[in-house]
């Protein structure tokens, strides 16, 4: 089992000052990543040519998305899936928000899930699987499966597929 803290991770501005990025874990041929991204203020997204993202609001309040012209609220713990060629510019209306952030390949099908896990409840991760603790003893911490969550906690759950 791997376990990646949020704070261990340097954050890395991104080029328009708009906020600042933790990879948390890639894979080795370089299909998926998942990483932290802290969005302080309005701006547009990279694009990531050819591949398909999906964000999940872990803190803060909602997160405007314009997503080629077509502008989306993305609510906290809702996962928001978008091309990663789409020209995305976001907004902060309430302020700054934490998001988790899957990019992959087409040939990967990534699923989140966020769950709630009462005080006695142990959460198996498979091989193809990593948890965010999004509230818990373990906030902050990306577990890798294969392992487990357990505790009392809400985790955003990662899922890897590939085709």
């Amino acid at each position: 089992m791997t376990v990646v803290r949020a704070g261990d991770v340097a954050p890395q501005p991104w080029p328009n000052g708009g906020g600042t990025t933790r990879e948390l874990l890639r894979a080795a041929d370089r299909s998926w990543r998942i990483s932290l991204a802290d969005i302080v203020s309005d701006g547009p997204f990279s694009v990531f040519a050819g591949q398909h993202r999906l964000l999940t609001v872990v803190d803060g309040p909602v997160l405007s998305l314009d997503v080629d012209g077509e502008t989306h609220v993305v609510e906290p713990q809702r996962p928001f899936a978008f091309p990663g060629d789409a020209e995305v510019v976001a907004s902060v209306p309430e302020g700054p928000v934490r998001a988790l952030n899957v990019i992959a390949d087409p040939a990967v099908t990534v699923h989140v899930t966020v769950l709630e896990l009462g005080r006695s409840s142990t959460l198996p991760l498979a091989e193809d699987q990593a948890a965010y603790v999004v509230k818990g003893a373990d906030q902050g911490s990306l577990v890798a499966g294969p392992g487990e969550v357990a505790g009392r906690c809400t985790v955003a759950v990662v899922t890897l597929e590939r085709s």
